[in-house]
């Protein structure tokens, strides 16, 4: 009995030595022990040169009293790798000038998670409305010059209340998203047509607005909606494993292509309500295909001829595994759609590849 319990300690304590070591982080062979943050680096570049998983880069950071908030590291300083409780871990060192005596030099914007210049569009416009967004939206008029292209410092008319000094933006409605599965109305995309600054309110509800930028012709029926405060756009998100109660899809990628790859931004079918919120991570995987096993000849259903589907009854329909094929991380949630972009890929992503777990 005494034998049993000795094997089943050692048994425990190798299960748990094996768990830590699996939970180690794991460094790239060819990672540098000194790195020098650079202007436009970002966290994911400078954790990628260190991990085969970039996003467990908090982790990198973690338990460091120099490296208190990972989003204050700023071009010019000196990243050492040092290992605490056999966990690397970086630290920094700041730049010092001798001139005439010692100082921390003055530091500008600190390095963002992500290049913001593949979200920004996405982060500074609302892209996707749903029916509360839609409700009794002020809409363009016109203007008094009777044309059908509204010009730059011209002004513009709408109905609705917009209060004078203040940026907008004119959309206007384009595709409607639905759940591949239950076929549910998921929201609205905008496409993004332009700026106006809202100068004055006039009688029966109609506002003056004078137009600032135009990326396309501005027509009677576009909606107007307030702009985000840019000083308030996230450039700080914190990369985290939340897990789905079920697959997500991807609907389609947020500009005008049919396949996406690395750094593309597309939509998911998964928002506030399943509790995703920005910063968290997913898989990509390809949807397995169904192959006909029969016994003379293999063939993929979708590629299967006349012969193959009417004179052979010893086959079997098979559906592959689900294979991933890379990662993404949401950026902007609305209540049933995200935004999110792909961090990696390995084949061409394309609409309705899965959503799945880490």
């Amino acid at each position: 009995m005494k034998g049993k319990k000795i094997v089943w300690l050692w048994a425990s304590l190798l299960l748990l030595v094996g768990s830590v070591i699996a939970d180690t982080l794991k460094l790239k062979e060819d990672f540098p022990e000194v790195y020098v943050v650079k202007k436009g680096d970002t966290l994911w570049d400078i954790s990628e040169l260190y991990l085969h998983s970039p996003w467990l880069w908090p982790r990198l950071w973690q338990y460091n009293p120099q490296i208190e908030n990972p989003h204050l590291i700023y071009p010019g300083d000196r990243l050492s790798l040092i290992y605490e409780n056999g966990e690397p871990r970086l630290v920094r060192k700041r730049i010092v000038k001798i001139s005439p005596k010692t100082h921390i030099e003055e530091k500008t914007k600190p390095i963002p998670t992500i290049n913001l210049a593949a979200i920004s569009a996405f982060l500074s416009h609302d892209h996707i409305a749903d029916d509360d967004m839609l409700k009794d939206v002020p809409y363009v008029l016109g203007d008094n010059d009777a044309q059908s292209r509204i010009a730059i410092g011209r002004a513009m008319y709408a109905r609705g209340q917009l209060a004078p000094g203040k940026y907008f933006g004119v959309y206007r409605l384009a595709n409607k998203y639905h759940d591949p599965l239950t076929k549910e109305e998921l929201g609205q995309k905008l496409e993004f047509i332009g700026v106006a600054v809202s100068e004055r309110l006039h009688d029966n509800n109609i506002s003056q607005l004078k137009v600032t930028q135009v990326l396309k012709e501005i027509n009677q029926g576009d909606i107007i909606l307030p702009l985000p405060d840019q000083d308030r756009l996230p450039a700080y998100f914190v990369p985290t494993n939340k897990q789905l109660d079920d697959n997500g899809y991807i609907l389609s990628a947020a500009s005008d292509t049919s396949v996406m790859s690395r750094y593309d931004v597309v939509i998911i079918n998964k928002g506030s309500r399943d509790k995703v919120a920005p910063g968290d991570m997913f898989a990509i995987a390809q949807p397995g295909k169904v192959v006909i096993d029969k016994v003379k000849s293999k063939a993929y259903e979708d590629m299967a001829n006349h012969y193959d589907r009417a004179f052979n009854d010893e086959q079997e329909n098979v559906t592959l595994p689900n294979e991933k094929v890379g990662e993404l991380m949401v950026f902007k949630t609305y209540e049933k759609l995200s935004y999110a972009i792909i961090t990696d890929s390995k084949v061409t992503i394309r609409p309705q590849y899965l959503v799945e777990n880490l």
